[in-house]
């Protein structure tokens, strides 16, 4: 993975100034490339936000490319996120609570990842929240998860119950919404959950 030196004498407030990286855009190399950067993409951006708590997330595709010389090079880090090291263990546990379906669990996640506040009863949200992730489960289990779709679902919950989507949480679905896009258009098999489940 490339990332361009940034020229910090050169950049502003309204103007960041990088290193120049040759390529290509993603949308122009072959099929196979796509997959397989994008791939990396996905672990990179995994990386990013479960290890480091801190990352890019603006990854559509004039923000990736393909270098000369076969590498994934990101670009423009203008848009940042940072999540705190309760949200990226909250992650984790939520994942691992929704594909072993237990969802009065996903109701203290979502406290823990401030989609709820403290103290809020849960047992009147968790029928809503079963409700969205039995469908996004359908059809193929985590590997079909749509998560443009789901992130919708969980919105619509917001107008019903003391439930948010906090800001950090909506770039980080967004994220991974773009860069299962452009996975999506090299292979259309592609499935994040592959990529991201080790």
């Amino acid at each position: 993975v490339v990332i361009p030196d940034n020229f910090p004498e050169f950049t502003s407030r309204r103007v960041h100034v990088a290193e120049w990286v040759d390529g290509e855009k993603l949308s122009q190399s072959t099929a196979d490339d796509v997959g397989a950067l994008v791939n990396l993409g996905v672990i990179t951006y995994l990386t990013q936000l479960l290890e480091f708590g801190f990352f890019h997330a603006d990854p559509h595709p004039g923000n990736m490319m393909r270098t000369t010389d076969g590498k994934l090079a990101i670009l423009d880090f203008g848009l940042m996120t940072e999540v705190t090291d309760n949200q990226k263990y909250g992650m984790i546990e939520a994942i691992a609570h929704l594909l072993n379906r237990d969802y009065t669990e996903i109701g203290q996640d979502f406290i823990n990842l401030d989609f709820i506040p403290p103290n809020t009863d849960t047992k009147p949200i968790v029928p809503a929240l079963t409700k969205v992730f039995d469908v996004a489960l359908a059809g193929g289990g985590a590997k079909s998860i749509n998560f443009q779709e789901l992130a919708a679902d969980l919105a619509q919950i917001t107008f019903d119950y003391p439930f948010k989507i906090p800001p950090y949480f909506a770039l980080v679905i967004r994220a991974i919404s773009v860069l299962e896009g452009i996975a999506l258009v090299g292979n259309p098999n592609f499935a994040i959950i592959d990529e991201a489940y080790p």
